[in-house]
């Protein structure tokens, strides 16, 4: 197992790019509540390999439905 500061990052623009979203549309989903990413040092949005995979497994959800 390995833990999360190993784990591949990913800044608003690539997050978006994996999750098939604009950037804006991101902001969006961040501003809404709907994701929660972590904060780098410099107080921006990052998300972690994992926290990709619940989103991505969220939005295949929303789109089942």
């Amino acid at each position: 197992m390995y833990n999360e500061e190993s784990m591949k990052r990913y800044n608003v623009s690539q997050a978006a790019k994996e999750l098939g979203l604009t950037r804006q549309g991101l902001y969006y989903w961040i501003k809404k509540g709907w994701v929660t990413p972590k904060r780098d040092y410099r107080n921006y949005p990052v998300f972690t390999e994992k926290e990709i995979k619940k989103i991505k497994e969220w939005k295949e959800k929303l789109n089942e439905g």
